[in-house]
């Protein structure tokens, strides 16, 4: 019996190692995505401290030049988290597009993956074609044998 070899075999190999990379894009991007995230946390958590701490000083009666540098730093830490939105923004994107690229590479492979079933299933619907003639020819020979010119003489004598 023959064995089943997909003509497009090659392909199948190159948008299978495509599907494969675009994945490795996509999580690199998933992992930048959430490191965004977790520097915007820390930078609110960090806000709120200072605000706390602010608060705090305000009600010590503390020396205004104390108030006015965490007030400069609480201004930084602002404009670190717009810095931040900003990044997650554009990681966003980046991230929308690589899922974009893995979708588009994973449709290519199970295209090809619908041909090669496809492929198979003829494959198999040929072989079994094949096999019943095979069948065919065989009983043929053998009624052939049964019935030839010998067992027509047997019929005369």
């Amino acid at each position: 019996m023959a064995k089943f070899k997909f003509h497009l075999e090659a392909v199948e190999k190159v948008r299978t190692q495509k599907e494969q990379k675009m994945l490795e894009e996509l999580s690199l991007c998933q992992r930048v995505y959430q490191e965004k995230i977790r520097v915007k946390r820390e930078l609110l958590d960090k806000k709120q401290v200072s605000f706390a701490s602010k608060n705090e000083l305000v009600s010590r009666d503390s020396s205004i030049n104390e108030i006015r540098l965490l007030e400069d730093y609480i201004d930084g830490l602002k404009h670190q988290l717009i810095r931040a939105d900003q990044a997650i923004v554009r990681s966003r994107r980046f991230l929308d597009q690589a899922m974009r690229n893995y979708i588009l590479a994973r449709r290519e492979r199970m295209m090809i993956d619908r041909l090669k079933e496809k492929a198979l299933e003829e494959f198999k619907l040929e072989q079994s074609r094949l096999e019943q003639k095979n069948l065919d020819d065989l009983i043929t020979m053998r009624a052939r044998l049964n019935h030839g010119p010998l067992a027509q003489e047997e019929e005369w004598t």
